[in-house]
C-alpha cells in the first residue's frame, strides 16, 4: 500500500500554481501603482501649465490697462490745449507794417500762395511760374519799360506732391556750383533710409491725420495703413527721389538731375 501523505507530485504542481498567481498579483499591483504615478505626474504637468498661462495672461491685462492709461492721458492733454484761451497780452498789439511791393515781396507772396493753397482740402487749382531775364530767371521777367512782372511760362499741379515738386523745380539754382551740390545729394542707396524717413513722415504727419480723422485711438491710427499709402507718393520717400547707381560718376549724376527737371516741366507745363 501506498504511503499516506498525498500525491507529491500533486502537491509540487499545486505550490507550483499559488505561486504564479502571487507573480501576477504583484505584477498587477505594479503596474497600477505606475499608472496612478502616472496620472499625478501629468496632473501636475497640467497645473503648471494652467499657471503659467494664468500669469501671461495677468500680464498682458495689465499691459492693455497702462496702453489704455497712457492714451487717456494724452487725449485728455490734447482736449485741454485745445480749449485754453488766448493769451490776454496778444490782445491789442499793433500789426507790423507789410513791405512795400518789390521782387522780395512778390516772392514772399508767391511762396504763401503756394503754402495756403496746400493747406486746402482741394487739389491744387493752377500754380504759375515767374522767370526772369538774369539773375531772378527761375522767378521774374522784368519789362524794361513798365519794370513790373509778366508772366512767361506757367505749371498746373492737381495735387499736393505735385506742387511740392513744382516748388522744387522753380526754386532749384542753375549755377554750375549749385548744381553740382544737387547731384552730388542724389540718392544712390534708397532702401538705407527708408525706414528712417518713413518714421520721420509719420512723426511729422501724425498730427495733421488727427485733425483730419478725429475720434480714433492712437493705435488705431498706427495699425491703419494710412500713413504708409500716403508715403508711398510722398517726395520724402527716397524712393521717389532721383536714383542713380552706387558708382555714378559726377556727370552721370548732373546728367539724371537735368533729365528729371525737365521730365518734371514737360509734365507740369500747362498747354493752350
Amino acid at each position: 500500500m501506498p504511503p499516506k501523505g498525498g500525491n507529491a507530485k500533486k502537491e509540487g504542481g499545486r505550490a507550483k500554481k499559488a505561486e504564479n498567481e502571487a507573480k501576477k498579483q504583484e505584477a498587477a499591483a505594479a503596474t497600477k501603482e505606475k499608472k496612478e504615478a502616472d496620472e499625478w505626474s501629468k496632473g501636475s504637468k497640467s497645473t503648471k501649465a494652467n499657471d503659467d498661462k494664468a500669469a501671461k495672461k495677468a500680464a498682458e491685462t495689465a499691459r492693455k490697462a497702462e496702453n489704455a492709461r497712457l492714451l487717456a492721458e494724452e487725449e485728455a492733454s490734447t482736449a485741454a490745449a485745445k480749449k485754453a484761451a488766448p493769451k490776454a497780452g496778444n490782445k491789442g498789439k499793433a500789426k507790423a507794417p507789410l513791405p512795400k511791393p518789390g521782387l522780395a515781396h512778390l516772392r514772399l507772396v508767391g511762396v504763401l500762395r503756394l503754402y495756403l493753397i496746400l493747406r486746402l482740402p482741394h487739389p491744387v487749382r493752377r500754380i504759375q511760374s515767374h522767370i526772369s531775364n538774369q539773375t531772378l530767371s527761375q522767378y521774374l521777367h522784368l519789362d524794361p519799360e513798365i519794370d513790373e512782372p509778366q508772366l512767361v511760362e506757367s505749371f498746373a499741379a492737381t495735387g499736393i506732391d505735385d506742387a511740392l515738386d513744382l516748388l522744387d523745380a522753380v526754386n532749384a539754382k542753375t549755377d554750375k556750383a549749385s548744381v553740382g551740390q544737387q547731384a552730388a545729394g542724389i540718392e544712390k542707396h534708397p532702401e538705407r533710409r527708408f525706414k528712417a524717413a518713413f518714421e520721420a513722415y509719420q512723426e511729422r504727419e501724425l498730427p495733421v491725420l488727427k485733425e483730419e480723422r478725429p475720434g480714433l485711438r492712437l493705435q488705431q491710427y498706427k495699425a491703419s495703413d494710412l500713413l504708409y499709402k500716403m508715403f508711398q507718393k510722398s517726395p520724402d520717400n527716397p524712393f521717389n527721389q532721383t536714383l542713380v547707381s552706387y558708382d555714378a560718376t559726377k556727370s552721370e549724376k548732373v546728367e539724371a538731375l537735368t533729365k528729371r527737371k525737365k521730365e518734371l516741366e514737360e509734365r507740369l507745363r500747362e498747354t493752350d
